[in-house]
């Protein structure tokens, strides 16, 4: 059997996943785009879990509703004493989007990259993910050489 695939707006899309959320389930979404580069790629998968009971913290990636950008899956960057949220993601060198904890829509439990899978808040990951935060000002450079190798590679 053949599989299609529909483009849906995110906040159309994102309307569905907030009722199965609701409902207590858990949802597997796929991922477009390159903002979460190197941990997510584009066509990987990110399972997403409802926010209640979840610990929402520095280095959290979640999605959420932002001021800037509407709906966005993004690592927390920052929580500020007034429960701003600032998030940042992975790929992204400056753009900064900001949200607050009643906007969070879900915490993602898993990333899926082919048959592999692997957790977030797994004590490495969660290790490099916020070594990787800190390296905000060199994300840039660091960037730039994993699209050259990757060209190498499949070159």
């Amino acid at each position: 059997m053949e599989q299609k695939e529909i483009f849906v707006r995110n906040d159309v899309f994102f309307t569905g996943v907030q009722e199965m959320l609701r409902l207590g389930k858990s949802v597997r979404i796929r991922v477009r785009g390159s903002s979460m580069l190197p941990f997510l790629r584009h066509n990987d998968d990110a399972l997403l879990a409802p926010p209640e009971g979840k610990r929402i913290r520095r280095g959290t990636v979640v999605v959420a509703q932002t001021d800037e950008s509407g709906i966005v899956l993004h690592r927390i960057r920052r929580i500020d004493r007034n429960g701003r949220i600032t998030l940042l993601g992975d790929g992204n060198t400056y753009i900064f989007e900001h949200t607050d904890r009643s906007r969070i829509i879900a915490v993602v439990t898993r990333y899926y990259r082919g048959r592999h899978s692997f957790s977030p808040e797994n004590p490495l990951m969660r290790f490099v993910g916020l070594l990787w935060c800190e390296m905000h000002p060199w994300r840039r450079h660091l960037l730039n050489v994993i699209w050259k190798l990757k060209k190498l590679i499949t070159a």
